[in-house]
């Protein structure tokens, strides 16, 4: 079942198939939902694209999966089991790696494509050929696939998709600095891929789609949104519990970029939203230190010290700080 070659890193530059799109689903003990994803996948309505899966999964679930898949699929299905694990970084990379298309798409396997995403996507690249990357907006599902319409409004409207910024963005890095640049579902030059790649959660903690999207952004030629859903996001309730957590690592990440000198003022505008997120991320983190920077910065807004959520952030590096001071043990 595995196409692993003796070339670890995949083709090179001039062998992509200039047409191909690949599609690379990262998996990991979840088969049921693998399975709608490749379905999602099979639903294109752009015709040239081969699934890409990575398995970190425990046991062969995912690999039945994806033999019943490949018994009624026209595209293909090239899988593979990590063996032994390689962790979500090590997982995207090698599906970088083993992409044969000069665009790839990654989808986590628990969310799904629109239909015409991959069409949407593409008809970018005809207009702008020298594209780096292209997304449009994701729509949000619950765990049981059931749609959730105001989710989907707020996430788009708090990561800046909007009608106004439709089309090629005049500064790149911007996608990346207002966290416009999505988890997942965009299309994206396979050799930038590669070049940016995913880094490990030691480096970036909870962050590395986050940390991948900035990095991509402010290296980026030229990047476009769609304004059309061309992926659907599945709140797990994993996602939900652990959605606070990349905060102080993306504004460590935001603060420390290079960034063009024309998204200077985005970066900073982005560094006040994420901050009291990032400084109750740090103190449940059990990094007071940190959570103290982030709680007198400049970055955290005046207005907002004047609302109970601030003396709720103080409250909680108060007690983180006691909790380190305190004595462990007898």
């Amino acid at each position: 079942m595995s196409d692993r070659t003796g070339d670890p890193q995949g083709g090179g530059a001039s062998e992509l198939d200039a047409r191909l799109i690949s599609i690379c689903i990262p998996t990991c003990n979840r088969p049921a939902l693998l399975e709608q994803a490749i379905a999602s996948c099979h639903a294109q309505t752009y015709g040239e694209f081969e699934i890409v899966i990575g398995d970190d999964s425990t046991e062969d679930s995912a690999q039945q999966v994806v033999e019943r898949c490949r018994s009624r699929s026209d595209r293909p299905i090239r899988y593979e089991r990590n063996v032994p694990r390689l962790g979500q970084a090590s997982n995207v990379n090698r599906l970088f790696a083993r992409a044969h298309g000069a665009r790839l798409v990654l989808l986590h396997d628990d969310d799904l494509l629109e239909p015409d995403a991959l069409s949407r996507l593409d008809a970018c690249w005809q207009a702008c050929p020298e594209l780096t990357a292209a997304f449009g907006k994701q729509r949000v599902i619950a765990d049981d696939g059931t749609p959730r319409p105001d989710a989907s409004e707020r996430l788009n409207r708090d990561y800046r998709r909007v009608p106004g910024r439709a089309g090629r963005l005049p500064v790149p890095a911007l996608a990346g600095i207002d966290q416009m640049f999505p988890n997942n579902g965009y299309l994206v030059n396979t050799v930038d891929a590669r070049r940016i790649a995913y880094r490990p959660a030691a480096e970036v903690g909870e962050a590395c789609d986050f940390d991948f999207g900035l990095r991509l952004s402010v290296a980026a030629t030229a990047i476009c949104f769609v304004d059309e859903f061309v992926s659907v996001s599945r709140e797990t309730a994993l996602s939900i519990s652990t959605h606070a957590l990349p905060a102080m690592h993306a504004f460590a990440q935001l603060r420390e970029s290079h960034v063009p000198a024309a998204a200077q003022a985005a970066r900073e505008d982005a560094l006040r939203r994420v901050a009291p997120r990032a400084a109750s991320a740090y103190a449940r983190a059990g990094e007071p230190a940190a959570a103290w920077r982030v709680l007198l910065s400049k970055h955290y807004p005046m207005r907002d010290r004047l609302r109970a959520r601030f003396l709720y952030h103080v409250l909680l590096a108060a007690r983180s700080t006691f909790a380190l001071r305190a004595p462990h043990g007898n």
